[in-house]
């Protein structure tokens, strides 16, 4: 059993080989923020600032710790699929070329959402707070990190690795999903246990992957994702802003 097993994986590593000889170069695997390639933020604008200094800590990580590592599957005939998942893709460990991801969430989704809530202009002043060093402000924004979940699944076509002759005409070799999911609190600067709002955000990103197309954006899909959830979080939060005339403190 375990020789099959060596040779299924022998057999995967000549199938990535071929994938990366067709693709030829993956690209930057590097995080960017906004989304690539509109490279905008969301144009969520308050018709009027709150005077008032925001602060945005970096994420606290909540995030499991699953990997699950079976390219090789698709190297067998009649299995549809080989899946690969990472909870953690970042800190993945000897990741096959195209789930290479440098990123540090906690880090890189607290800075986006630093700069989402500053574009929206709800705030007359926005700071990231890098290293957790808490700057003089009148509330803080802190969120958890639940998902950042990277699931790729390849497809021979149930053929094994004569299916790699679909790849090479242009038939997807597989798909990509990735997950955001995270919370948000606001709180006085002085009170952090008086919550004065509080959202809860999950969105995913889907995309065919082939050797012609999708490997390289797929890094991309993260940001798009992030966006996604950033979305409704920073449209309610304008909403709530301008709705409410002391700005989210508690109704009389």
């Amino acid at each position: 059993m375990i020789r099959i097993v060596n040779s299924h994986k022998a057999l995967w590593l000549l199938l990535v080989l071929l994938c990366v000889g067709l693709t030829s170069c993956l690209g930057s695997r590097d995080w960017s923020y906004p989304p690539q390639p509109s490279g905008t933020y969301l144009g969520v604008t308050a018709q009027q600032s709150v005077p008032a200094r925001l602060v945005v800590l970096p994420l606290k990580d909540l995030r499991g710790r699953e990997v699950q590592s079976e390219y090789w599957r698709a190297a067998i005939p009649f299995i549809p699929y080989g899946t690969t998942a990472y909870e953690r893709p970042e800190i993945a460990v000897e990741p096959e070329p195209v789930d290479v991801l440098t990123f540090n969430p906690t880090q890189d989704f607290a800075r986006a959402l630093a700069d989402e809530v500053r574009e929206s202009a709800v705030f007359s002043s926005v700071t990231f707070a890098e290293g957790g060093n808490i700057p003089s402000a009148d509330f803080v924004l802190r969120g958890n990190l639940h998902s950042t979940r990277w699931e790729r699944n390849i497809t021979t076509y149930l053929l094994g690795p004569f299916g790699t002759v679909f790849w090479v005409l242009g038939l997807p070799m597989g798909n990509t999903t990735t997950t955001v999911g995270m919370d948000l609190e606001l709180t006085p600067a002085r009170d952090p246990s008086k919550v004065l709002w509080r959202f809860t955000m999950e969105a995913e990103w889907w995309q065919w992957d082939g050797p012609y197309y999708g490997l390289e954006s797929a890094v991309q899909s993260y940001p798009l994702a992030l966006q996604d959830a950033l979305r409704p979080a920073v449209t309610d939060l304008v909403e709530k802003a301008e709705t409410r005339a002391k700005f989210l403190l508690p109704e009389a």
